[in-house]
């Protein structure tokens, strides 16, 4: 009976090895895409990828595989261009916060792109769609503060992401940064000194606590956190642009 068993066996392994692996359409064209994001064949990339969403059973999900491929290309243009074409099949996601969040996503593109006003679009339909999407709150209420508007409806949401995740570094800096266009510097040093407890190598932060510490006259201070940002983000423009601004002005007060 062993014996039996035992050339039935090998009988099963060699009717294997007749076989070849076969990778599916849509992974080969996944694969395309990706050979394509890696060549900046940003149009091929994109063909490729409809390919791709195209021959996938669930469109969230094939959606998902697509945006790690760009963001690991760092291809963000050609990102939001690829995903603003479906937009209008949102609807086809099942789950409301899956749909929320490719909302969200859009926001962000939008934002990497310097789209800004077109991310708050975005923003406004994830947020409504997904009341407990902190991300999207707080990304919403960041780019309000960039823009210089809506400040309350800014703070309002950012308020709203922290008491969602409070413990989110990020969060506070945003709150920093709301109350820093609003011209209230002394809630925004708390609030930066808070973010930067709990993320205190983010090169942003240290920025924006610089940019509030200069506007409350703490130029010293301000130029400390400056060689910090700069420290763990040496290309850092922003930083680097404002650390020049504080020398050029401390020198003139000292003369």
């Amino acid at each position: 009976m062993r014996c039996v068993c035992l050339l039935l066996a090998v009988l099963v392994l060699l009717a294997g090895c007749g076989r070849k692996e076969t990778t599916s359409p849509a992974e080969v064209s996944f694969q395309q895409g990706v050979e394509k994001l890696q060549a900046k064949d940003y149009t091929g990339a994109e063909q490729a990828f409809h390919a791709f969403v195209k021959q996938s059973p669930a469109l969230n999900a094939a959606l998902q595989r697509v945006f790690q491929a760009y963001v690991q290309a760092r291809a963000w243009e050609p990102a939001y261009q690829f995903f603003v074409q479906y937009e209008p099949r949102a609807n086809e996601i099942p789950v409301k916060v899956d749909r929320a969040d490719f909302y969200r996503v859009l926001g962000d593109l939008a934002y990497r792109i310097d789209r800004k006003e077109e991310a708050t679009r975005w923003y406004e339909i994830a947020v409504n769609m997904d009341k407990q999407n902190h991300l999207a709150l707080n990304n919403y209420a960041y780019t309000l503060a960039e823009l210089g508007k809506d400040l309350e409806k800014a703070l309002e949401l950012v308020n709203r992401a922290i008491a969602i995740k409070s413990t989110q570094g990020s969060y506070y800096d945003t709150r920093a940064w709301v109350y820093y266009q609003m011209g209230r510097y002394e809630d925004a040093l708390k609030e930066i000194r808070y973010a930067i407890q709990i993320a205190p190598d983010t090169a942003e932060l240290r920025y924006h606590a610089a940019a509030i510490y200069a506007k409350a006259g703490l130029i010293d201070d301000a130029l400390v956190e400056l060689e910090k940002a700069l420290a763990l983000q040496p290309g850092h423009e922003p930083s680097r642009k404002l650390r020049q601004e504080l020398l050029k002005q401390r020198q003139k007060s000292q003369r």
